[in-house]
């Protein structure tokens, strides 16, 4: 676990993530400054969630009781707390802010 697997977690977000969120957030908010908001902020939690459960699940998978852990398993607990941190990190941009932007007024 090191520099190459936070890059590597950037790329798959950036490339999995940002973009087709963005387009979508485009298409349905019709507001490219919106939609820019909401999809850097799933994004931005969605790396979070990678890094984090990541290095979580490497951490718990070299137990000496266990052995090893497979890289497919560490890369699906990975995408499942990117996931979970993209999910939360909307979450609490809509609990937090005035005017989530997501909502037309």
């Amino acid at each position: 676990m090191g520099p190459a697997f936070a890059a590597m977690g950037w790329m798959i977000v950036i490339g999995t993530a940002f973009v087709p969120v963005f387009i979508a957030a485009v298409i349905i908010l019709r507001s490219v400054g919106r939609a820019f908001v909401l999809a850097a902020t799933f994004t931005a939690g969605a790396f979070a969630g990678f890094v984090a459960c990541g290095l979580l699940g490497d951490w718990l998978m070299r137990s000496p009781m266990s052995g090893p852990g497979s890289t497919t398993s560490l890369m699906l607990f990975a995408t499942a707390g990117a996931v979970g941190g993209g999910l939360l990190a909307v979450y609490l941009l809509g609990k937090f802010s005035r005017h989530p932007p997501w909502r037309r007024y």
